[in-house]
């Protein structure tokens, strides 16, 4: 069957390496480099996590600001934000599942921390 296919990727696909068992093994990529690489490979569009795309510690306004600066520069490049989605199992508040805990303050926080997301 004929079609026409379009790739995505997440940017925190290319990182340092490290994991749980062992240390850093290569240098890290700038956001820009990571999606410059995106578009040299012929990826349209970008998976994000909600602190990939801005840093979510910044009052909503300068978040807004920034986010409209991320949309002119994906736009520049060809590229589409696929997808955003809250990042829930770094936190400490997430460690125990967010919208599962048990914890009705946790709970509340993947709640709020999604919304904030969309």
């Amino acid at each position: 069957m004929a079609g026409t296919y379009r790739y995505s990727f997440g940017p925190w696909n290319i990182h340092e390496g490290a994991d749980p068992f062992g240390p850093v093994t290569r240098d890290s990529f700038s956001f820009r480099e990571k999606l410059d690489f995106a578009v040299r490979e012929g990826f349209s569009g970008i998976q994000f996590h909600d602190d990939d795309a801005v840093d979510i510690n910044l009052p909503l306004a300068e978040q807004d600001k920034r986010l409209k600066e991320l949309k002119a520069m994906l736009d520049d490049m060809g590229l589409e934000a696929e997808f955003v989605v809250p990042r829930l199992w770094e936190h400490p508040q997430t460690v125990d599942g967010g919208w599962t805990s048990n914890s009705t303050e946790s709970r509340r926080y993947a709640f709020d921390r999604s919304k904030r997301t969309v």
